[in-house]
């Protein structure tokens, strides 16, 4: 069902959400940027700050009218459901031998507002991987369950945004709980029939035709905003042709190997587990944690180390996003959110790799491509 709603709508829903026992997480400006973060009240939301981003830069400006006016910062849902580091559990002994103190137990349920349609596909995709039936990840799972999703559609595209060419946005198609689009004066709500309940105490109107024609206008707006995208068409096929091109030895050149791309990336889910001993009572935990593809360690076994170079590596992210991905769960890992350009420090872009690779394929140069990966 579709209404309208003032905009002042959002505030309220916030309180809703927190009064239904919800840790309510939303977009806020840190020192400087907009951050996926809890809050507390509705004023605690980034209102009306706008986002400036491009290859290795990201700065904030205000005055924009609207209360969703930043496209995304470093943080995506992946920071709550898949934690930078979770103990997993915790051993202890006295007299009476070891006991397990602590195990992984979930003390709160997430409810999001202003997810961007690209972070909400991330999770979809996630879900793929975390969720995989008789194989679930129990943290992941336990804490994604009874989540609420409420989705801002975007009607203006950041710098660095190509959502629109990998299928993922910048409209919220499904697997929300509610989904805003503002317009000018008022609130565009998609909402299901079971949910209307999250906005009770607000006043709801029935969408007219031109309220629905504007939103798709402002929508598709943001999509003819995003020039520069990557072409999906046998995209895996052409990337493992690919393999050998030398334009992932000229990004290398550029790449600091600090892994940047992966901690922001919405679908990164790689980790590491460490054994840790507490000193002060003896007690010993199993924490996992956030780990790296472009990690100089991350591929070392008994037999040794298949990537020690950073050519290696970096083809490595790239091409499980791309290839790797759709070959096991049908879907490609990366939503076009454009957060590896954004905070990579050197600035590398991965569609100049991607269109670069692409170009080599079709036996053109880079500069016949309109590519420059230096």
């Amino acid at each position: 069902m579709r209404f309208t709603a003032h905009p002042d709508a959002v505030a309220r829903l916030v309180q809703n959400l927190l009064g239904m026992g919800y840790v309510v997480v939303g977009p806020t400006l840190r020192e400087g940027v907009v951050r996926l973060d809890e809050l507390a009240e509705p004023e605690s939301l980034a209102s009306g700050v706008v986002d400036i981003q491009g290859p290795g830069s990201y700065a904030t400006a205000g005055g924009s009218p609207y209360v969703f006016s930043a496209v995304n910062g470093p943080d995506s849902a992946k920071k709550y459901f898949h934690p930078a580091e979770v103990e997993l559990v915790k051993l202890t002994e006295d007299g009476q031998g070891v006991k397990v103190v602590s195990t992984f137990r979930p003390d709160r349920k997430y409810a999001f507002v202003g997810l961007r349609p690209c972070d909400l596909r991330g999770l979809q995709i996630f879900d793929k991987t975390m969720l995989v039936p008789g194989l679930e990840d129990p943290v992941y799972s336990s804490l994604r369950k009874d989540s609420i999703l409420v989705v801002a559609n975007c009607t203006r595209a950041g710098g660095n945004c190509f959502c629109a060419s990998m299928g993922t946005g910048p409209e919220a198609s499904s697997g929300f709980d509610a989904a805003i689009t503002e317009l000018p004066t008022k609130l565009l709500i998609d909402v299901p029939d079971k949910n209307v309940g999250l906005f009770q105490g607000i006043g709801l109107n029935p969408a007219t035709d031109e309220d629905i024609r504007l939103g798709k206008k402002m929508i598709e707006a943001a999509r003819e905003q995003m020039v520069n995208g990557i072409e999906r068409m046998n995209l895996a096929e052409s990337m493992y042709a690919g393999m050998e091109s030398p334009v992932w030895e000229e990004a290398a050149e550029r790449c600091l190997a600090c892994g940047n791309c992966t901690m922001v990336c919405p679908t990164c889910f790689c980790n590491t587990v460490q054994d840790r001993i507490d000193l002060r009572d003896g007690s010993v935990s199993r924490v996992r944690t956030w780990d790296s593809c472009l990690a100089k360690d991350f591929a070392y076994s008994a037999g040794g180390n298949p990537r020690l170079s950073r050519m290696a590596r970096y083809r490595q992210f790239v091409m499980h996003k791309l290839a790797y991905w759709p070959e096991e769960f049908g879907d490609y890992g990366c939503v076009g959110c454009g957060r590896c350009v954004t905070w990579c420090p050197v600035g590398i872009d991965i569609r100049a790799t991607v269109k670069g690779v692409l170009a080599g394929q079709a036996g053109i140069t880079q500069e016949q491509a309109g590519v420059q990966i230096v």
